[in-house]
Order: C-alpha cells, then structure tokens, then sequence
C-alpha cells in the first residue's frame, strides 16, 4: 500500500481501497492484500487502474501552482469534476502531494512536490512555517479599527476550542470599497483565517495566499504550474533539514 500511496499520490485510505477492489496489479498479477510487503527494487510493473506507475525511485522535485478559485483541494470527488488530483493527473504529475490546501473558494500559491518529507516540513503545525495571505474585505475600515483588529488577531482569539492567531498583519489597500489586509499565520488550522474574520464581524470578499516560507505566488496566472528555481529549491533543501533536525532532537 505505501508503495502504491507513494507511486500515485493517493491518501492512504483511497490506496487501500483500490487494491482490496482489485485495481492495483503488480508484475501482471491483481494485487488484493493491502498490507503485502514490497520493495521498489523488486517490482518489474506496477499499474493502477490500468495506467503505468513508475518502479524507480523519483528524482525529487517541486513545483508552484495556482489554485483558482472554484478547484477543490483533493484527488478525487464523485459529485464534482474540478479537483487538484484530477488536474495534475492531466499534467503528467504522478505520485505528487501538495503543501498548502486551500478552501474550494479560496486562491493563490499551493507547493507540489513528490519528496514526502519536504512536503511534511512544510505542513506540519511544529515547523511553523510562514503563509502570507492577501484579503480582500467587504468593508471600508479606517486605520484606527484595522489596528485594533490585527491587534486582536495576534493576541489570539478562542474559538471552539481552538486558539486562533496571526504571526503578523497589516494594510495593504484602504479602497473606495474595499479594505485589503495582509495576514502571515504560521499554523493553519482549518478555515482560520475564515473563522478570524467571522469573530470580528466582517466579510471576506477574496482570499489569496501569495507566499508559503521562501516561495512566493509571483506572476503566475491561475492554474499556471512553475517548476521551482534552483535557488528556491536549496531555500526548501534547507527547511526540511531544519525540519529533520528539530524532529531528532525530540
């Protein structure tokens, strides 16, 4: 199963799934037991769902993507077609996770990778990584309450058990109408930055993210798919190293 998981990029569950209903060969043969013990090394083919999976080791890469509005952060749905999983299939990119989900109406940078730890180092709430995030507000607000709200913010706010706080916040654009915010979270938890807004009886009218750590959105126009540079790559090298170390020492 974890070679299956690791080959296509599919959650774990879902590869269980599919190889107990028979749709994972291995070297010609329908593979049903889950929990079989392999090694890449020993494996001639492997197929899914009909379609070849690669038997070698991946060179270990990452890309920038723009997720537009509208696109649900998972492989697979049965009652809707725009997914992640579904575009990057289209585009060749097997065995691939992403840093970053982002909420179906929600936009801007996600992380592609097929280095599971880089991925991890990323994700994982105890690294803290940084994510700027762009809003766009219903509301005209004056600096006077903005200051007061982004103080608020980075105080921390309960809510439903939860402690939601900011790293950072600021002005970007005091519109006609609209008030842009920038907001740097460092943790994420589900719908955060959402129920933040929600606390403080205002609306969302956009949502970007526009940076996560080191790499930033950039130009990238939606759905665009940018290999990252060299530099950014050893500025990722480094925060899994960083991430490994922090998880030897305890």
């Amino acid at each position: 199963m974890k070679i299956v998981q690791q080959q296509s990029g599919l959650s774990r569950r879902k590869a269980r799934d599919l190889i107990e209903e028979g749709e994972v060969s291995v070297d010609g043969s329908e593979e049903h037991n889950p929990f079989e013990d392999y090694s890449l090394e020993e494996i001639g083919e492997l197929y899914l769902r009909g379609h070849p999976l690669p038997t070698y080791p991946p060179q270990k890469r990452a890309y920038k993507f723009f997720k537009p509005t509208g696109m649900l952060c998972t492989h697979d749905d049965p009652h809707y077609g725009r997914t992640l999983g579904r575009t990057l299939r289209s585009e060749g990119f097997i065995g691939y996770r992403w840093a970053g989900r982002l909420d179906q109406d929600a936009e801007g940078l996600l992380l592609l990778s097929n280095d599971g730890q880089l991925v991890h180092s990323l994700t994982h709430p105890r690294y803290e990584v940084e994510k700027r995030y762009h809003l766009w507000l219903s509301e005209k607000l004056g600096h006077g309450k903005i200051g007061g709200i982004i103080d608020q913010f980075m105080e921390g706010i309960e809510d439903d058990g939860d402690l939601l706080q900011i790293k950072e916040g600021g002005v970007i654009n005091q519109g006609s109408e609209h008030t842009e915010l920038k907001l740097i979270l460092t943790e994420g938890k589900k719908n955060e930055i959402k129920r933040l807004i929600d606390t403080v009886g205002l609306t969302i009218v956009r949502l970007r993210r526009e940076a996560i750590g080191p790499i930033e959105l950039g130009d990238l126009s939606p759905e665009d798919i940018q290999r990252v540079s060299s530099e950014e790559w050893e500025k990722l090298r480094q925060y899994k190293e960083t991430a490994l170390a922090q998880r030897e020492d305890g």
